[in-house]
């Protein structure tokens, strides 16, 4: 009789650690993610930045009244280099502000992700495959 409930309560503990286990790596790939999404963010404004630095760069030393093109919401509109290049350089400076907050936040998170993988002795796959010596 004792132990049948020394047996029922160990399956119970089980059960218990991998209830924990499963909410830890569930935690675990829900702050990679956030990391990952962090990361792609970056990189689409690391584009959209490139873009408007060839814009400037391509239209600021010609004459102000020249006419060119914005796309503004889906539409093509006319307008004059006076009138566009300021608003190009505006939208520059708010996407390099983005970066920075963005940048600033992955950093975080990612030191949250360190840490939770210290904490749970979380390791990947290739520095455990290291570790045993297999070669993939």
């Amino acid at each position: 009789n004792c132990y049948h409930q020394s047996k029922m309560a160990s399956s119970a503990d089980a059960g218990k650690a991998q209830a924990q286990a499963a909410e830890i790596m569930q935690k675990f790939e829900s702050i990679k993610a956030e990391v990952r999404q962090y990361g792609l963010k970056i990189g689409e404004l690391d584009s959209d930045r490139n873009e408007h630095s060839l814009v400037i760069n391509t239209i600021k030393d010609l004459d102000p009244g020249r006419k060119c093109y914005r796309l503004i919401g889906g539409v093509l509109v006319e307008r004059t280099i006076k009138e566009v290049l300021p608003a190009v350089e505006r939208n520059l400076q708010g996407i390099n502000q983005m970066v920075k907050q963005l940048s600033d936040h992955m950093k975080k998170k990612q030191t949250e992700l360190d840490d939770f993988m210290e904490k749970y002795n979380i390791k990947p796959a290739r520095q455990l495959q290291q570790q045993i010596g297999i070669k993939s």
